[in-house]
């Protein structure tokens, strides 16, 4: 199914209901939901062990049923036109991931187009993002041999195009779907180095006259000109469609006339604050600009409708999810690479997630802060959903993962892996991406894998769903990472310990002291790590809620269950 001139536009439907009936037999997977049972939906607050093994349409990846995660961030991934028709998938797999309780994920790219995808040139014009001066935009950057571009979500047939293969996954019978980089449509790329000169279209600018329309209704033609400087012949009206940009505001032509048409977001551009600067992967809660009101809309209906077709034809519900911090998802899937915008760093790559050191492992560091500021973010934004990180791919800190020597390869994830647990959120372990680096077979890394998701699995219990506890923990030694966690709805406590004396290889600690002001005693206290068999519960001591005990060892990771 190339994408034809016949296309037709994005119509919103009810939630369906599940049909009524007897389910068949069924194998009931480790999240405790019947996989692929008509009327039953997977859970995505009952997942503690995720896997990031991403393959083409019509490819399988053994490894996921060596390792048996709860479910991958992204089993298949639909691109260009791999995808397109239901020929081009091996649907039979999701039989073999259900037969082993495996949650299976769909997933294509948002935004990503060229011109096969498409029946004509005018077709992939229509639905490619375009500069101020109303040119699409190449994305050159990316190195593919044929050009490629962004495709524009606010054009409603590219977001029909977006379900038409979402469907077709969804007919296949995926648990749910993963839509990578939903608003990735907006930076400009290399030829205007990123400066967001992306996203002026003909739909856009028609919705960006209505936001304005809607946010100032009292503003008469004074104030559009006092405000934003708008002129006699280029100025807002009410009594004009929005959409006629001919006869109404043409935010293009205004670029123009002020010179900012090369650099659209420019601070002396009094517009360029309504516009907004769009953040790939995220949608921050408090922005209320054009671009995240709009593009938030247009996802919510997106989701709306995948669901409600599940439903309508599968008699079931399904799991979605994207690459970032979104809303209305079941679960947020983060991917973790260079220049990302959850920390502020002098050279502007953002958080160091692989952190490593003339090609070592920097086990020294702590992820704490970075980690605790992705789960707030995603509370904020999406409510109280999983949040995964996933090492994301072609990029810096694939490389350097990939590059780590074998032991320090296992260290990362009994570090890092462990300290998302750490913090209320998880890892998905890497088995394998699409662009053909060696997987966690040719790395040697499947034994250590399989045993160590072993321990999460075994005490899924105390991972889900957790927030972190106001009340510090104090470590009597240093270079631990210390965190408190309490489990909503049954308001279970657990200290976690993350050890970062490391150089090129972990110095376990014992004989510390750890102490909480905890506000309650509790009755009993017991120890478990991933990294040893279970010990002695440590010896402790409370009075008036403050508690205090005595940790004998301390390898990788501890968790203390109070």
């Amino acid at each position: 199914m190339r994408w034809s001139a016949g296309i037709v536009a994005l119509a919103l439907v009810a939630s369906g209901q599940p049909a009524a009936g007897a389910s068949p037999a069924v194998v009931t997977g480790p999240a405790g939901w019947a996989a692929g049972a008509p009327g039953s939906s997977p859970r995505a607050g009952d997942f503690v062990v995720y896997a990031f093994s991403q393959s083409d349409v019509h490819e399988e990846d053994p490894q996921v049923y060596e390792l048996d995660p709860d479910t991958t961030i992204r089993a298949i991934g639909k691109w260009s036109t791999a995808g397109d028709e239901a020929a081009d998938y091996n649907f039979a797999q999701i039989d073999r991931y259900h037969a082993k309780g495996i949650t299976f994920m769909g997933s294509g790219t948002a935004s990503v187009i060229f011109p096969k995808d498409f029946a004509t040139t005018e077709i992939f014009d229509d639905m490619s993002t375009r500069d101020a001066d109303g040119h699409p935009v190449p994305h050159d950057e990316f190195g593919f041999p044929e050009p490629a571009r962004r495709g524009n979500i606010f054009n409603p047939k590219y977001r029909e195009y977006l379900l038409s293969w979402a469907r077709i996954q969804i007919d296949g019978g995926v648990d749910g779907l993963n839509l990578d980089e939903i608003n990735a449509g907006f930076s400009g790329g290399s030829k205007y180095g990123f400066n967001g000169n992306e996203g002026f279209d003909d739909y856009t600018i028609a919705d960006f006259n209505r936001y304005l329309l809607a946010k100032y209704p009292a503003f008469t033609a004074a104030d559009w000109k006092s405000r934003f400087g708008m002129t006699d012949d280029n100025i807002l009206r009410r009594d004009v469609p929005a959409g006629d940009l001919a006869a109404n505001f043409n935010y293009r032509d205004h670029l123009r006339a002020g010179g900012w048409n090369l650099d659209p977001l420019n601070a002396a551009n009094p517009l360029a604050a309504e516009w907004g600067r769009v953040v790939a992967n995220r949608m921050y809660a408090e922005d209320t600009s054009f671009t995240a009101t709009y593009i938030r809309r247009y996802w919510k209906e997106t989701v709306e409708e995948l669901r409600a077709y599940a439903w309508r034809t599968r008699h079931r519900g399904i799991l979605i999810s994207s690459n970032g911090l979104w809303p209305y998802v079941d679960f947020n899937s983060v991917g973790m690479y260079p220049w990302n915008p959850d920390e502020q760093t002098p050279d502007f790559r953002g958080a160091d997630y692989v952190p490593v050191t003339d090609g070592h492992l920097n086990g020294a560091k702590s992820l704490q802060s970075q980690y605790r500021y992705l789960k707030e973010q995603s509370t904020r934004i999406a409510g109280h959903v999983p949040v995964v990180v996933f090492i994301d791919w072609p990029n810096d800190m694939m490389t350097n993962y990939l590059n780590l020597p074998p032991q320090e390869k296992k260290d990362y994830w009994q570090i890092f892996g462990a300290e998302a647990y750490a913090n209320g959120i998880f890892p998905a372990f890497h088995l394998k991406d699409t662009v053909g680096s060696p997987t966690a077979t040719d790395l040697g890394m499947m034994d250590f894998f399989t045993t160590y998701t072993r321990f999460y699995k075994d005490h899924r219990a105390i991972f889900k769903d957790n927030t972190i506890g106001t009340q510090v923990v104090r470590v009597g030694v240093a270079g631990v990472a210390a965190s408190l966690l309490v489990q909503r709805g049954t308001g279970k406590r657990s200290i976690h310990l993350v050890n970062h004396n490391y150089d090129q290889g972990i110095t376990p600690q014992s004989g510390f002291t750890v102490e909480a002001d905890l506000g309650s005693c509790p009755r009993r206290v017991s120890l478990v790590s991933p990294d040893s068999p279970p010990s002695k519960s440590p010896a402790f001591s409370c009075r008036h809620g403050k508690l205090k005990l005595t940790v004998d060892r301390l390898d990788y990771y501890n968790i203390i269950q109070l």
